[in-house]
């Protein structure tokens, strides 16, 4: 119950993002429409019963420079430490080897939930650099969050790495997204890795698509699927609305809301 209001779901979203725009390739209108100040983020969750929010800087996925990386990461750190609801996904980008040191270091802290990339924003491929974020996400045995279904972060050539390192637990988000119009990408990876390691989560714009996260959940079960909303880009209770009126049971949109996410994300357990 929050502020008197009774919700069926305990809900986390596990992507989202908070920031300054201005780095992002979208139009002028458009990226006015993701501003969003941090008080008016917290009341749309509140109202929409959503307990906690795992935020990555909207600064550090288009930096302009190390720098700006690196002052994003330690934002969102601070916020993190300040305000109960929110925690933290790290930004790593393999260009900057400096974002690998910075995330060493707050990996260890109680309310980052593990590194984030975005390789089509960055302009690497994954498939080049695939070993060494892996590599280092073993070693800090932290789970990773990547943008997938474009040229360079296709969910399929995740696989050689899942498959690589078992230990690396891997949300490729996105389901539905594919730059190629096919839909199943995120499922495809999935059911091809040879580990019970990779996952998707429904922060995609394709969620809305008839009859989608009920075939994603048929295919691979709800225990691969996560609840984001990929705001300030997408409409959090829409996002919402889609998982509360699917054709699935409650105990598989409990699962989507809260329950796989605090299985996967150890630090959200007192959510």
């Amino acid at each position: 119950m929050m502020n008197g209001v009774a919700y069926m779901y305990k809900i986390i979203d596990v992507h989202a993002h908070f920031g300054n725009p201005d780095g992002f390739p979208q139009g002028v209108l458009e990226k006015e429409m993701y501003r969003i100040s941090l008080k008016k983020l917290e009341e749309i969750y509140r109202l929409q019963g959503i307990q906690a929010a795992c935020i990555s800087p909207m600064e550090g996925i288009f930096p302009r420079n190390k720098e700006e990386l690196l002052d994003a990461n330690r934002c969102m750190e601070e916020l993190s430490q300040t305000h109960d609801w929110i925690y933290q996904w790290v930004v790593v980008n393999p260009l900057m080897p400096e974002s690998y040191y910075q995330a060493e270091k707050m990996l260890r802290g109680e309310k980052c939930v593990g590194v984030k990339i975005h390789p089509d924003a960055q302009k690497y491929d994954i498939g080049q650099w695939g070993d060494e974020i892996f590599s280092f996400c073993s070693n800090q045995k932290a789970v990773l969050l990547s943008h997938s279904g474009e040229m360079l972060s296709m969910p399929e050539h995740f696989v050689t790495f899942v498959n690589r390192f078992p230990d690396v637990q891997v949300i490729v988000a996105h389901l539905g997204c594919g730059y190629d119009g096919d839909i199943s990408h995120q499922v495809r990876a999935i059911r091809e890795a040879a580990k019970n390691n990779i996952y998707t989560d429904v922060s995609s714009a394709r969620s809305i698509l008839n009859g989608l996260i009920e075939w994603a959940v048929r295919e691979v079960s709800e225990k691969k699927l996560l609840f984001g909303t990929d705001t300030p880009l997408h409409h959090i209770p829409m996002m919402k609305k889609r998982i509360e009126t699917a054709e699935l049971t409650e105990k598989q949109k409990e699962a989507i809301f809260w329950k796989n996410a605090v299985q996967l994300l150890p630090k959200l357990a007192d959510v």
